[in-house]
């Protein structure tokens, strides 16, 4: 029995239920294109997925190995975040990134001339942090307050993890200038699987995530919270297959699972897109 859906946090009106992941209830908004997990499991519960092990394959969620394997990978993504956010005019001066992690992003703002500053609450990730950001990396945003006004906030995919990510960004708008850039990425249900197939999609996982965006819902969240307009939004990421590649199968189902939605690469492309990424201009 599912509890009463709630009004949607974004625009106030009702909810539907839309299934269970795992024994977690998922609501919609038909409005807004926002889901969230409902109800919000407790701090508790959330606090034990970030324990010990996230950033590398021993804990309950989280990466297989975040401080080895994925550096490279995140190397290059903040090189391309950072190419979208300096075309936009976010040519320098100071930066914080929520949920920084081991401060790959940060070291490449550092050598492209920005002021970097972090957040990260695992006390794993702030442990492998370089030594050229010492000093620039702390638990809380309220550590970091005293380092405003902010000329660009980047959230990389963040947002879905968080309890309440509106109230989060709320709470970054007065860190961050008047015409101040925030750039965030999420995972976004508007792909087939999610949308067909919701047990396909690998980004259905709470209680690591929690909230469930489409670029457009995205877009609004940043816009209403920081009084900002968005300048920017892209297709992040997309699985090369999708109905069996986070799955064990045989190889020639592999490639069968790439053949069906080839066609799709060309005519809907959106309709696999993963992840996608929004940049706003506070006014």
């Amino acid at each position: 029995m599912t509890s009463p859906t709630p009004a949607c946090a974004l625009c106030g009106l009702p909810t539907r239920f839309r299934t269970i992941l795992g024994c977690y209830p998922l609501c919609r908004c038909e409005a807004c294109d926002l889901e969230f997990i409902h109800p919000i499991p407790p701090q508790e519960l959330l606090a034990r997925v970030y324990a010990h092990g996230y950033f590398q394959g021993t804990g309950e969620r989280g990466y297989c190995d975040y401080f080895g394997v994925e550096r490279e990978r995140a190397a290059r993504k903040g090189a391309a975040w950072l190419d979208r956010i300096q075309s936009h005019g976010g040519r320098g001066g100071r930066l914080l990134d929520l949920g920084c992690a081991a401060g790959y992003f940060l070291e490449a703002a550092l050598a492209r001339g920005f002021d970097p500053y972090g957040v990260e609450p695992s006390g794993d990730a702030r442990g492998k942090v370089s030594s050229a950001l010492a000093g620039r990396v702390f638990p809380d945003v309220s550590a970091v307050r005293d380092k405003a006004p902010f000329d660009v906030i980047t959230a990389w995919d963040v947002l879905e993890h968080l309890a309440d990510p509106l109230a989060a960004v709320r709470a970054l708008a007065p860190l961050l200038r008047p015409g101040g850039l925030f750039a965030a990425v999420v995972p976004v249900q508007t792909n087939l699987n999610a949308r067909l197939w919701p047990a396909s999609w690998d980004q259905y996982k709470p209680p690591e995530h929690l909230w469930f965006f489409s670029p457009r819902s995205l877009s609004r969240l940043l816009c209403e919270a920081l009084g900002a307009r968005e300048v920017a939004s892209w297709d992040e990421w997309s699985r090369p297959g999708r109905l069996l590649l986070e799955r064990p199968a045989p190889a020639l189902l592999h490639r069968l699972d790439r053949a069906l939605f080839a066609p799709l690469r060309l005519l809907r492309p959106r309709w696999l897109v993963d992840s996608s990424g929004v940049l706003v201009r506070r006014a």
